[in-house]
């Protein structure tokens, strides 16, 4: 019994290594320990190289601050003696109930809805999101948009459901009902069909996931989903691909794998590390003759510092699908999600495609945290911003089987250049004005609200 006591207190003698022998956690309010402890990966008795404590509390730091529960986020260390020290984790929760407005447009895009500025394209309602219930970092929220598309929506994730924190769960159900839907692109931009009654499509869907963590960093996540979509005839008729076989309606089972790596110091507007992912879809079993469509998705990028105030990134995102009998409404090239800069005011279809794109930022002004002393409460008085010049380069190809010939965008590569502003600021917003060229020789400026990598 007295072994491990004794190898303990013989490890103690290296000072090379600090040991933990405490850690107090400050202004965790609502979140537990346990939460903080998880996705710091610190714990009592770990041995830590002293030569590696700064990296190791850093890359803490930003994994806390990663799950989107804490404003800010401090690790400091109390040595005891050369071998011993104590650690003090100190937190400023955030607001975790948030009852958002939703004013949207029904576009791809904010550009591509600007083009047009069709205030009845857009879409209002109501997100009511609960981020920390009972302080274990779950998420219950449900949504109800009205407008030009309607959807309502439930949502319960728990993601440290076991007590070690590397089991989650999540459940998901929503209704989709869309006023107007793409049916086919020409010249590289959509082709609507609008329906009369405004349901001219609807997608019921019910999904439960499993997620394993390790490491706080490296997840594993599989999902089984059960989906039904319906159009209406006139859809079927015009494109008799949109479900496949003239379809009016689809029942499938949908199962996925989706494995992540996120070491990024901060995943809202990263400016090093790096992240990797990977999906595998499989959309229908092929029973009855239905559906059964396999895809693979994936994306890496990596971000460093260059030099003092120079940052640098790149990254990498395709999809493979290995079928060629693809519905169209699961067909997604460039366009929607995967933007490449310099041309979001189309859409490029296609069975795969692959996409880079790069960055080189100076940072204008720096990141620091500011309080706001006429605001009392701490959820809302911890202020930062940064703003980065940003210049850019773009590189995507799409592989188009079915509709080359009316879109020139197709089995080519595109390219494009710019320059632009990124602005970081409260509560992970982010701000991005560009100016970009691309290949065919269009220029404009454009807005987007994400970060570009």
């Amino acid at each position: 019994m007295l072994l491990p006591y004794a190898t303990l207190a013989q490890k103690d003698r290296d000072t090379s290594y600090f040991r933990i022998t405490e850690i107090n956690i400050i202004g965790n309010f609502k979140t537990e320990d346990r939460i903080v402890l998880i996705a710091a990966d610190l714990t009592i008795n770990q041995r830590i190289p002293k030569k590696d404590m700064k990296l190791q509390f850093e890359t803490a730091e930003n994994n806390v601050q990663n799950t989107d529960l804490f404003n800010t986020v401090d690790i400091s260390n109390f040595p005891i003696n050369d071998t011993l020290t104590e650690l003090i984790i100190t937190v400023s929760e955030r607001w975790f109930f948030w009852p958002i407005p939703i004013v949207e447009n029904a576009d791809p895009n904010f550009n591509t809805w600007w083009q047009r500025k069709d205030f009845s394209r857009l879409n209002y309602g109501l997100v009511l999101m609960y981020n920390n219930l009972g302080g274990k970092a779950q998420g219950i929220g449900g949504l109800i948009q009205l407008g030009y598309s309607k959807r309502f929506a439930l949502l319960y994730n728990i993601p440290y459901a076991s007590s070690n924190g590397k089991l989650g769960v999540s459940f998901y159900g929503g209704y989709d009902q869309q006023h107007e839907v793409t049916i086919g692109t020409n010249n590289n931009k959509r082709v609507f069909y609008t329906g009369l009654s405004g349901n001219t499509k609807e997608h019921w869907q019910l999904q439960f996931s499993l997620l394993h963590r390790h490491k706080i960093v490296t997840t594993n996540t599989i999902s089984a989903a059960f989906k039904n979509v319906s159009i209406v005839p006139p859809v079927s008729a015009l494109k008799q691909d949109y479900l496949g076989d003239s379809l009016p309606n689809i029942r499938y089972l949908e199962l996925s794998y989706l494995f992540k790596k996120d070491k990024r110091n901060y995943k809202h507007y990263p400016l090093t590390g790096y992240y990797l992912d990977l999906l595998i879809q499989q959309h229908g079993l092929g029973i009855n003759n239905n559906l059964f469509l396999t895809t693979f998705e994936g994306s890496a990028s990596k971000f460093l510092k260059v030099h003092n105030r120079v940052y640098g990134a790149i990254g990498f995102k395709g999809k493979f699908t290995p079928q060629n009998n693809i519905p169209y409404f699961l067909q997604q090239g460039l366009g929607y999600d995967n933007n490449l800069r310099g041309y979001e005011y189309y859409v490029v279809d296609g069975n795969h495609f692959g996409m880079f794109k790069s960055n080189i930022k100076l940072e204008l002004i720096e990141k620091k945290n500011s309080l706001l002393k006429k605001i009392k409460n701490q959820k809302f008085n911890t202020f930062y911003y940064a703003l980065y010049l940003n210049f850019f380069a773009d590189l995507g190809y799409v592989d188009n089987q079915f509709s080359a010939q009316a879109n020139s965008f197709s089995n080519q590569w595109l390219y494009s250049s710019g320059i632009g502003l990124d602005l970081s600021t409260y509560y992970d917003s982010v701000f991005r004005l560009e100016f970009s060229i691309n290949k065919q020789k269009e220029s404009g400026f454009f807005l987007h609200f994400t970060q570009p990598i």
